[in-house]
């Protein structure tokens, strides 16, 4: 049955992040062009980078992992979104196996007292229950995230840190759990791994530290007692070497994460790259525009989402209402497990605070754009185990009201009975309307709107395909008329024309006749001498009108003309 369930879980996981990938989002944002024509280059040059630095600099697993989508698919939009669709739709399992190792019991539960107190038999009763309903909740709700969903339909790279924090901590537990190398291992190489991604992931040492540091110290306190619970699992923590398998983990981990280390040892301008500019620090007031920080990426679980329609449906809160009340509770028993429980029991509300703390930092250590869900990207695991704590944790208050009612009324037992029936029911029916809202927010209310097609460029994404659907000895010339970040000398916009057209690199250019102009240099050009030679001149920017004037006036014997959603000066 548990499997059943999360193979459902999985099919919906993967429906959401694939279906209709090649129409939603339209067009192809500057950025995600950008990653293309890096791919683009490493396939044609063979030269697949550890780093690529233009826009901003970017870490290079992801691209080079999207070249290979690009080689076997072609220069498509949504060859470069298949690869994170992938990654996303495996967190959902990691997020399943992770919580189950989270909270997974290594001792009899009769056997634990909390401050003098034995565990009731009924919480004992409904605890493997409960460890498995809060995965599959946890796994379900991340499946059905409009804030995780959404990142895992862009080409960012940004979206491969869930993936490999997620795994990566995973295998950690479970490595400190049993000593199998085979565990360490695969921690250290998806942790290590991880430092390719994304500048986000950076934070990830500081949330490893929490299991690490609890395991070293359970075991150099407990590893010569003799009275500590007899099961196969916690003997094997307590009686191996765990300074041994902490340091396998971090050898792994280091080695994993070489390349890139090496790559900023010698490029260290590259390190800070674009957090340095709109880091907190770089403002008169750090400390207030932290707490600032801090109070709006809070409220975007509850209130008020990110506006950037690239990130977000309407400012919408990140979380579905019924998903924040979970989440809420969820929090506040992980708050509550601290002062309840001896020290030694508090790995899983250590982890799960700390993991949300410093995944936030990407985010609460800028002032720009917040509240921001993508440099916050690296929480929404976290978000979602306490969601499905929280939501598991409601389930059993109404399971154990339930079974008392029982106890002390057993006239009523019946009508009992049928309450939980109709539960068992309501409550998956009440589950199941949060993907629906979600599917229609996506694909229907954002997917379709007018502020996504823009924000995607998609005017400009459909100038490039009419620009490579041109008779190649046609002249076409592309007047970069909008602002960004060069790239060897051309505002970033003009990526998304080069993806489409597949015209990055110098060579492919002169061979497709395909030029880039900046509009001071219009005064200066002049079109090669040629008897009807075919030219089009293409503006990214269709509504500039002091650049359409000059070319107007450079040009009288050509017309603008509107093939699409686009302007081009033509002479013919």
């Amino acid at each position: 049955m548990i499997y059943t369930l999360m193979s459902l879980i999985l099919f919906l996981g993967v429906f959401f992040r694939f279906y209709g990938l090649s129409e939603i989002p339209p067009g192809l944002y500057p950025d995600e062009a950008m990653n293309g024509n890096n791919a683009l280059e490493a396939i044609t040059t063979g030269d697949f980078k550890w780093f690529y630095p233009e826009n901003n600099g970017r870490e290079g697993l992801f691209i080079n992992i999207q070249a290979i989508s690009i080689w076997i698919f072609g220069n498509e939009p949504w060859a470069l979104r298949a690869v994170s669709a992938l990654f996303g739709a495996l967190t959902i399992l990691g997020v399943y196996l992770l919580t189950k190792e989270l909270f997974k019991k290594k001792y009899p539960v009769s056997s634990i007292q909390y401050q003098g107190s034995v565990t009731s038999d009924l919480n004992t009763k409904y605890l493997i229950l409960n460890t498995e309903v809060v995965a599959l909740l946890s796994s379900f709700f991340l499946a059905t995230s409009y804030w995780h969903i959404n990142f895992s339909r862009i080409g960012f790279r940004a979206i491969m840190v869930p993936f490999f924090a997620t795994f990566g901590l995973y295998f950690l537990l479970k490595g400190l759990r049993t000593a199998k190398t085979t565990s360490l291992i695969a921690a250290g190489i998806f942790i290590g791994l991880g430092f390719h991604t994304y500048i986000a992931f950076r934070f990830m040492p500081f949330v490893i530290a929490a299991p690490i540091l609890f395991s070293f110290a359970k075991w150099r306190r407990e590893k010569n007692q003799e009275n500590f619970p007899q099961t196969t699992n916690y003997k094997l923590q307590i009686k191996s070497c765990a300074p041994c398998a902490i340091a396998l983990f971090l050898f792994i981990t280091f080695i994993a994460a070489l390349p890139m280390g090496y790559y900023f040892l010698q490029h260290p301008e590259d390190f800070v790259g674009r957090g340095g500019q709109v880091s907190i620090f770089a403002t008169e007031q750090p400390l207030y525009e932290f707490a600032k920080s801090n109070i709006l990426t809070a409220q975007m679980f509850f209130w008020k989402g990110d506006c950037n329609w690239r990130h977000n449906f309407n400012c919408q809160p990140e979380l579905h209402p019924l998903v924040a009340i979970f989440f809420a509770v969820g929090s506040i028993l992980l708050i509550k497990g601290f002062f309840k429980r001896p020290i030694t029991y508090n790995l899983e509300p250590a982890t799960l605070f700390v993991w949300l703390f410093f995944m936030s930092l990407p985010a609460t250590l800028t002032y720009e754009g917040l509240p921001h869900a993508l440099r916050a990207i690296g929480m929404i695991p976290p978000v979602m185990i306490l969601v499905g704590l929280g939501a598991g944790r409601v389930i059993s208050w109404i399971l154990n009201w339930l079974e008392r009612k029982k106890e002390r009324w057993p006239q009523n037992f019946g009508q009992i009975v049928r309450i939980q029936l109709e539960l068992a029911i309501l409550f998956p029916l009440i589950l199941l309307w949060i993907p629906n809202v979600t599917f229609k927010d996506y694909f229907f209310r954002w997917g379709t709107h007018q502020e996504t097609y823009f924000n995607f460029s998609t005017d400009i994404f459909h100038l490039g395909q009419y620009l490579n659907g041109l008779p190649p000895n046609t002249l076409k010339y592309v007047v970069v008329n909008m602002n960004g970040v060069e790239v060897h000398g051309i505002p970033m916009p003009a990526q998304t024309v080069m993806f489409a057209t597949d015209t990055f690199r110098e060579e492919s250019r002169l061979e497709k006749n395909i030029f880039y102009l900046l509009p001071q240099d219009i005064s200066g050009f002049q079109l090669p001498v040629a008897n009807n030679r075919k030219v089009v001149i293409a503006l990214l920017d269709g509504n500039d009108r002091k650049t359409k004037a000059k070319l107007e006036e450079k040009f009288p014997n050509m017309k603008f003309k509107t093939p699409g959603d686009f302007v081009v000066l033509q002479n013919y």
